[in-house]
C-alpha cells in the first residue's frame, strides 16, 4: 500500500510503501497524485520510504505500473530518494536509473530527515540516473 506522507508539498511527493503493492495502489493513490503534481510542476522530487513490512509487488501488473511511470516520466523526476529500501529494490533502481535522468540516492532505514535534506538541495548537474548510496554499505555505488 502507498501512503502519502505529510512532508509532501509543492513539487515534493513523499510516500511510504508497505506490505504488498497492488495495481489498485498505483491506480487509486500514486498515479492520480503524480498526475495532479505534473499538472502543476514540470519536475518532481520523490521520497519513497519503505516500511518494515514492505515485501514486494503483489503482481506483475503492479510491477509493470511502476515501470511505466519511469518510462513515461523519465525526464520529469529531478531527484528520487529511497529510504530503508531492501537490497533488491536498490539493485532494481540501478536498472530504473537507465530510464530516469534525475539523481537517485538510497538512504538507510530511519534516515527520512537526511533524505529530505538531500531532496531540498539543488541537483548535481553531472549526475543522470546513477544510483548512489548514503549508508554504511559500500556495495551499491
Amino acid at each position: 500500500m502507498f501512503k502519502i506522507l505529510p512532508e509532501s508539498k509543492g513539487a515534493l511527493l513523499a510516500i511510504q510503501a508497505s506490505g504488498e503493492l497492488t495495481v489498485e495502489d498505483y491506480e487509486k493513490i500514486l498515479v492520480p497524485k503524480l498526475r495532479a503534481l505534473f499538472a502543476e510542476h514540470s519536475k518532481l522530487r520523490i521520497l519513497i520510504e519503505f516500511a518494515d513490512d514492505f515485501s514486494c509487488w503483489a503482481s506483475p501488473g503492479a510491477a509493470w505500473d511502476d515501470m511505466k511511470i519511469g518510462l513515461r516520466h523519465g525526464g520529469d523526476f529531478e531527484k528520487i530518494a529511497l529510504v530503508g529500501a531492501p537490497d533488491w529494490v536498490e539493485w532494481g533502481m540501478k536498472f530504473y536509473g537507465l530510464f530516469v535522468r534525475g539523481e537517485i540516492r538510497a538512504f538507510p532505514a530511519g534516515a527520512r530527515e537526511q533524505a529530505l535534506g538531500w531532496l531540498a538541495q539543488m541537483p548535481d548537474q553531472g549526475n543522470s540516473g546513477e544510483m548512489e548510496n548514503e549508508g554504511n554499505r559500500d556495495d551499491i555505488k
